[in-house]
């Protein structure tokens, strides 16, 4: 067997185990424990970098820490939507743009990105030992899945941009229908959109930054940070705006971190880093001045899209 293989089939070994262990014994504090009424997640942010930009946003007071669930969106979901918090999670709506939520409609034992592909895990047809405690979909008070594309020229039309996210959640909050709401918000997740909101448009940094990590000098490195901080207040203006549309206790987190170095950089499964599990928990409040009105109407998720391999890739996963 080549080293690379070797490499592989021990990596996916360990996953195998984080995720067969943490599947019984979740590490972490899953968000129903704590006390919200709206939720509003932030894909891949640090505690460190939200605390770079907090003094420029008058609704962030204190930036708190929790351990998340989780070190990437799946494991994130499938340990947060559990039958624990069924109750919570019957008059809880859901808002995501993150494609890996689909693993609620679905696709639930397939471990992370393919780690176990070509491997013995995979021969073995062995992942049943993961045990699988996700809801049902039927039990979530509703799915809003954003996710979809809109063709390979724009793969992030509806998803990646936050204003959707937005006005979907100013609906749903209007509605009174559901006690809790959570926003699954894409960014700060590459790619990020420092320069256009096309990404066609972007600098290929922009794109792939952690290709740039790993071939680049530490101005390569400095470039891409603030990329990924103008990618957070691009998201945070739009949290500005929402929290004028609705009304109650707002929390602001994330599911999961992000890594920069050299060597250990963007999110996997299994890893217990703290710059990826370690997580900000952010208490403010939303008054509803409606000053926004959106034109949507929540549609659930009968009519979601599959999530495209170009979305995927470029996310970064392929």
């Amino acid at each position: 067997m080549k080293p690379k293989q070797m490499l592989r089939e021990a990596y996916a070994t360990y996953v195998f185990c984080w995720l067969m262990f943490t599947s019984r014994k979740p590490m972490g504090t899953n968000v129903f424990e704590k006390d919200w009424d709206v939720l509003l997640l932030l894909d891949t942010c640090r505690v460190d970098a939200i605390r770079e930009v907090q003094d420029e946003y008058e609704f962030i007071d204190n930036v708190d820490e929790i351990w998340s669930v989780g070190s990437t969106s799946k494991e994130w979901v499938e340990q947060t939507f559990t039958e624990k918090y069924k109750t919570e999670i019957e008059n809880t709506a859901y808002i995501t743009g993150n494609p890996f939520s689909n693993t609620l409609l679905g696709d639930r034992m397939r471990t992370e990105y393919g780690t176990t592909y070509g491997t013995w895990i995979q021969k073995e047809q062995i992942s049943g030992f993961i045990k699988d405690d996700l809801i049902d979909i039927n039990d979530l008070g509703h799915l809003e899945p954003l996710w979809g594309t809109t063709g390979p020229d724009a793969p992030f039309e509806r998803s990646q941009h936050p204003r959707a996210l937005t006005d979907y959640t100013i609906k749903a909050s209007r509605s009174n229908e559901f006690d809790r709401v959570i926003t699954h918000y894409m960014q700060p997740h590459s790619p990020y959109f420092s320069t256009s909101n096309k990404y066609e448009e972007l600098e290929e940094y922009e794109k792939r930054p952690f290709k740039a990590v790993r071939h680049g000098d530490e101005d390569i490195f400095e470039k891409v940070w603030e990329a990924y901080l103008d990618n957070l207040r691009y998201v945070l203006d739009d949290i500005e705006i929402l929290l004028k549309n609705i009304d109650g206790k707002v929390a602001i987190s994330a599911d999961h971190g992000e890594l920069f170095g050299k060597h250990l950089h963007y999110h996997m499964p299994g890893n217990p880093h703290p710059k990826l599990k370690k997580v900000p928990w952010i208490e403010t409040k939303g008054v509803d001045e409606e000053t926004r009105t959106p034109d949507v109407e929540l549609s659930g998720y009968e009519n979601a899209e599959e999530v495209s391999e170009a979305q995927l890739k470029a996310l970064g996963y392929i």
